[in-house]
């Protein structure tokens, strides 16, 4: 059974589950096993006590990085000179080929100018009431409380906001089978196979499987249909109008329709998987942790009473916003990264040649001593006595950095706090105390077995 470490109390923290690293004594293949199992378990020692480790496995030179400089010279500094992994790409293309999540170079640049407009602050601003009539609705639904599996309700949340805010809250569409198809291509996708070992070239088509595939395909059927609707009505502000009518402003070129339906694919991965884990542990630490619950609900009492959440006061919110990114912290919702190295390059002090690997592990950066102090509690007025943390640079980083950072990143932040700050004022929330969930990696971090959790009504 892999390891985690057993809950603990310290000074009034709560210690949540976190993967142990490897003792350095054990054998290529036990550590390559455990890597497979789940990634974050298979990091040695050495990649939590210095900036770079490096290995070589099946001729192909791989460097794990967990320092927010090189991880910077990596994203940033010297970022033409690395792609996405091979890996990466055959795990997503599937689903995502010809989208931001895939491309690279001019391609991908084009893509990010057609979205971006959509995450501006004016723009973030006129979708809160949707995030909140979503939230209304999910309250509603509760009612005077019950028990929920969190990762399953935090999901029906984040994918209705997805709906309502980013997709034009459509008509027609068959909601709860694209939750299951999206978490199944998540899950086909993002699971490692022995396969996987092997130097593929990223073009080489990765099997997903039957019941992989049939998800895929529903995934792309109600993207044509989003897309069909859109065209004939050539209306809206949404992002899927912004895909149709998306120009290059150089060339006046247009997305291709595989274009629009690959990237809104991936916004029906990245748009809400992502955010409902966030929501998921953090409704899981604060049911752990009573004394940061009562502070939540001190704070909703005196910033917005008993109104709706306004975007104005997210910049209020201090205490709220400080435990949704400690959550991100301790279950960051991209634990690693991979980029390709395509020119030769130092990155930390070592040479690095074309075809290299390079492996960002923010999850180990995150929980790393060198750079934090005790950095396995969870602790969110962390973010409160060092705002630098959220500053460039620092060793946080739930969301990537340079150019390709998640282009959705401060939406899914004001998702968050709009909903765990709602549903906090309003319920009591309870996790037994012997809930110890192992954080299993795919693509995404979640926790394994599932979270269940009793919403009593305030």
């Amino acid at each position: 059974m892999a390891e985690t470490t057993q809950q603990t109390q310290n000074n009034g923290k709560f210690y949540p589950p976190h993967a142990k690293p490897l003792k350095g004594t054990e054998s290529f293949a036990y550590a390559t096993w455990r890597f497979m199992r789940n990634p974050i378990e298979g990091f040695g020692p050495l990649t939590y006590s210095q900036p770079i480790a490096s290995v070589k496995s099946l001729g192909v030179r791989m460097h794990v990085i967990s320092d927010p400089a090189g991880m910077a010279e990596v994203l940033t500094q010297h970022e033409p000179a690395f792609k996405k992994s091979p890996l990466d790409q055959r795990i997503m293309g599937s689903a995502t080929r010809e989208g931001l999540l895939s491309v690279h170079d001019e391609q991908w640049k084009r893509q990010r100018r057609a979205v971006a407009p959509m995450f501006k602050h004016r723009h973030m601003a006129d979708l809160a009431p949707d995030v909140n009539a979503v939230i209304t609705a999910f309250s509603r639904k509760l009612g005077g409380g019950g028990e929920v599996e969190l990762s399953a309700a935090m999901a029906d949340v984040t994918f209705d906001v997805l709906a309502k805010a980013l997709l034009g809250d459509p008509q027609g569409l068959n909601r709860e089978t694209l939750r299951m198809a999206t978490r199944r291509v998540v899950t086909a996708a993002g699971t490692l196979r022995p396969d996987d070992l092997i130097p593929w070239t990223g073009y080489v088509p990765r099997p997903v499987g039957p019941r992989g595939m049939m998800a895929i395909k529903r995934l792309r059927t109600a993207a044509d249909d989003l897309l069909d609707e859109r065209s004939q009505d050539n209306g809206g502000d949404d992002l899927v109008a912004l895909l149709v009518g998306a120009k290059d402003p150089k060339t006046g070129e247009a997305l291709s329709r595989r274009e629009q339906r690959d990237n809104l694919i991936g916004f029906f991965i990245a748009g809400h998987e992502t955010t409902a884990l966030t929501l998921t542990w953090a409704f899981y630490l604060i049911g752990m942790d009573k004394a940061v619950q009562r502070r939540l609900r001190d704070e909703a009492a005196a910033i917005i009473g008993t109104r709706a959440v306004e975007y104005d006061d997210l910049v209020k919110l201090t205490f709220t916003r400080a435990v949704i990114d400690e959550t991100m912290r301790l279950f960051p919702p991209a634990p690693v990264l991979a980029r390709q190295c395509r020119k030769a390059v130092t990155i930390c002090g070592r040479e690095i040649e074309p075809g290299d690997i390079m492996i960002l592990a923010n999850y180990v950066m995150h929980r790393t001593e060198r750079l934090w102090d005790d950095p396995l509690a969870f602790d969110p007025d962390r973010f409160i006595r060092q705002p630098e943390l959220r500053k460039k640079g620092a060793p946080f980083m739930p969301f990537g950095g340079g150019p390709r950072i998640c282009v959705g990143a401060a939406f899914a932040v004001m998702e968050a706090v709009m909903v765990l700050i709602s549903l906090v004022r309003d319920y009591k929330i309870k996790v037994a105390p012997d809930c110890y969930p192992r954080p299993k990696m795919t693509v995404t971090l979640r926790p394994e077995g599932g979270i269940k959790a009793r919403f009593e009504k305030l």
